[in-house]
């Protein structure tokens, strides 16, 4: 059980169902509350969209590392699970057996929403996560943008599902006052977007870690196809843009006098930011690229839990 739990990184699960959580609740829920109305999204139902999100991604971890047992051997030989203490077709079967189930499960939860066409995102989840297993990994910058886009659907699915069900419920008092709720979903597409940029940057810096293991084995990243110069230029330009971005969102923050919110970006990004750049720039190993990785983690982590501040902030507590 504890290997089968690490197969499919239980960890990372957590902070899936994590961040989709603090989005609904203190996100969407605490601007939905602001004005007056409640969220439309059962708690049980909401709780299968966030297991059905957590299946897929565990189903993808199952299903990479049953194509990866090579190529970890080299990049990472004392956390090979596949062909060791677990099974090669207990890892396809559970690929399987989840994808199956997580897709069963989006597409109960579409049809109660009222909009079948959702349950296709778990669907393409399910594929995306196969291909980038077998095919797109091993492509150009393919398989960063792939993770990226998956990971960035995580809190973006949340508002998906939401969304429809507060216009169908308050279509009336929005046609009367003239308003929509596209104010909640620039929130979360927001917080897509960060996680999208962060995943990419990630990935890039996995990539430099992984470079020695992935040069062996012929895959095409972006440090074997490029060279870990231009990689690591690439990193510290997406840095840097996040940098502005953040930037410009505090200044608009002090301008509307949340000082707040302008502090947390600064000690909880801003400067977090600063200090990868600089061990990017400095890097010169594997275990400099690790350190930058797991760097990177906390600061998804700092901004995502910046829904907390926006709760308070938002509640008044």
């Amino acid at each position: 059980m504890i290997a089968f739990l690490k197969l499919i990184r239980i960890q990372n699960l957590l902070l899936i169902a994590f961040v989709q959580y603090l989005i609904r609740y203190c996100l969407i829920g605490a601007m939905v509350r602001f004005s007056g109305l409640e969220l439309q999204m059962s708690d049980v139902d909401f709780f299968l969209l966030s297991l059905s999100t957590v299946m897929i991604a565990a189903a993808g971890y199952s299903i990479n590392d049953y194509f990866d047992t090579q190529i970890d051997r080299v990049n990472k030989p004392n956390k090979v699970l596949v062909g060791r203490t677990i099974k090669r077709r207990v890892a396809m079967g559970a690929h399987l057996v989840i994808s199956f189930l997580a897709i069963g499960i989006g597409f109960y939860l579409a049809n109660k929403v009222g909009m079948l066409k959702l349950g296709f995102i778990h669907v393409l989840s399910a594929g995306f996560l196969w291909f980038y297993s077998t095919d797109f990994k091993r492509q150009l910058v393919l398989g960063n943008l792939v993770v990226a886009m998956l990971a960035a659907m995580v809190p973006l699915i949340v508002g998906l599902y939401e969304i429809p069900l507060l216009i169908k419920k308050y279509r009336e008092l929005l046609i009367e006052s003239s308003t929509n709720f596209n104010f909640i979903f620039y929130f979360v597409a927001a917080y897509s977007g960060f996680s999208f940029l962060t995943t990419f940057i990630r990935e890039v810096i996995k990539d430099l870690e992984d470079y020695e293991g992935d040069k062996e084995f012929g895959r095409n990243t972006i440090p074997v196809a490029l060279g870990t110069k231009v990689a690591k230029g690439i990193i510290v330009i997406l840095l840097l843009l996040c940098m502005v971005l953040i930037t410009l969102l505090q200044l608009k923050q002090w301008e509307s006098g949340d000082k707040i919110s302008f502090y947390y970006f600064l000690l909880a990004l801003q400067l977090p930011f600063a200090f990868l750049l600089y061990k990017i720039t400095k890097a010169k190993n594997a275990k400099d690229y690790a350190f930058a990785s797991s760097l990177s983690k906390v600061i998804m982590f700092l901004g995502i839990c910046f829904t907390l501040v926006f709760y308070f902030l938002i509640a008044g507590v």
